[in-house]
């Protein structure tokens, strides 16, 4: 069950932190290249961008699940509880205060955002949304990137310490 366990763990972690970099390196760029600041480039990351939000929340679920089934052979499983919980309350901060209402404001300006003047109150509240939202999503991605260390300090299968007297490291006597 721990092998199942672990292997659960860290594929979710690798699936959210994955998409996360591909949305952020592939997705958006090459968006942006295709559409332009369209409404279709805003419908695509808008969509986009709640799926990832999905997919961070599910795996958030499969981590803690994990982690609970791994128990104490995990390696400091209340710092990496937390952190996991910490990007799954993260994530649906960032889809419910921060792209839900990002989406209302590009409904507002008639699907569009880019159509509106930078001082005007609605692209003003859009821009700082988008800059929370960038935000965190990189919390979320160093949050990640401190769980795959702590999980790079765990000891599968160490064999445990002699208790009887040590042996030299090159010592190849029999007594």
């Amino acid at each position: 069950m721990a092998t199942f366990a672990r292997v659960v763990r860290l594929l979710a972690l690798a699936m959210w932190l994955g998409a996360i970099m591909f949305f952020g390196a592939v997705v958006a760029p090459t968006a942006a290249r295709t559409f332009g600041t369209t409404e279709q480039f805003a419908d695509f990351i808008g969509a986009s961008i709640l799926r990832l939000h999905s997919i961070g929340l599910w795996c958030g679920v499969a981590l803690l699940v994990s982690l609970r089934l791994l128990g104490s052979r995990a390696f400091r499983v209340p710092v990496q509880a937390g952190l996991a919980l910490l990007m799954i309350v993260l994530t649906f901060v960032s889809n419910r205060a921060v792209i839900l209402p990002m989406e209302h404001d590009r409904a507002l300006a008639g699907g569009n955002i880019s159509v509106l003047l930078p001082g005007s109150p609605l692209r003003a509240d859009f821009d700082a949304r988008h800059a929370w939202s960038t935000r965190i999503e990189g919390t979320v991605l160093f949050c990640g990137l401190a769980l795959v260390a702590l999980i790079g300090f765990e000891q599968v299968g160490v064999p445990a310490q002699p208790t009887g007297a040590s042996r030299k490291l090159f010592d190849l006597s029999d007594s």
